[in-house]
């Protein structure tokens, strides 16, 4: 078994649900603005996740568990619950078939909005 689809102690879970939530506003219907990204960034910094922990963490969780919204032609653009963000999150980490439909699909979408986000990171 894999690094990503290890089994997380309820203490990671709790570290991660902020940034799981914050990130998960990404693949919401609606127009992000930098206040949106200046609270991903804060939620990063605040979990004391590195930059590249949380890049990990978007790309191999948020995004296969997200990455459908913006499919739906009637997509969420409220924001999810937490205890819908931790179990779907959970449930869709380590899918081969979720990280591959997004490097296919969302590829340039992922990068550009990650760039975002890091630019906050570093500001």
């Amino acid at each position: 078994m894999g690094v990503a689809a290890a089994q997380l102690s309820d203490a990671e879970v709790a570290r991660r649900l902020p940034v799981w939530r914050a990130l998960s506003d990404i693949f919401l219907d609606t127009e992000l603005d930098p206040h949106h990204y200046r609270r991903m960034a804060d939620a990063i910094a605040q979990s004391g996740f590195s930059a590249s922990e949380a890049e990990a963490i978007f790309r191999d969780e948020v995004a296969p568990a997200f990455a459908a919204n913006l499919w739906d032609v009637a997509g969420e653009w409220q924001g999810w619950p937490d205890d819908y963000v931790r179990e779907r999150v959970l449930a869709k980490r380590g899918s081969a078939l979720s990280k591959a439909a997004n490097w296919l699909f969302h590829r340039e979408m992922l990068d550009r909005e990650w760039a975002r986000v890091a630019d906050f990171l570093r500001a």
